[in-house]
């Protein structure tokens, strides 16, 4: 959890499985915002640490989301972040697992 600009941060950390390796997707971050902002889940939202790896044979794109929600800070929840998530990855070829976890 991090508090700058008078709203508290939560940190999720996002792995997605790739067909080719990716450091940075915009348009995926684009639509993430969209639909966390369009759940009322957060009103404020960062990436970091964008990075390409492997595990296991398989390429990983994983990064940090800071988000917050200065409104209503409760509705940052793992379960609230993966619901207005699901099935985000149904946009985006070659992209297939989508793992998120509260840091």
């Amino acid at each position: 959890m991090c508090t700058s600009c008078n709203a508290t941060f939560t940190i999720f950390s996002v792995e997605i499985v790739t067909k080719e390796p990716v450091s940075t997707n915009t348009e995926l971050y684009k639509e993430m915002a969209h639909r966390l902002f369009q759940n009322k889940v957060i009103s404020n939202i960062n990436v970091s640490k964008n990075q390409a790896y492997t595990v296991n044979d398989r390429q990983i794109f994983g990064f940090d989301l800071h988000l917050a929600n200065t409104n209503d800070p409760l509705t940052v929840t793992l379960a609230n972040v993966e619901n207005a998530l699901n099935g985000i990855l149904d946009k985006f070829e070659d992209y297939y697992e989508l793992k998120i976890e509260l840091k």
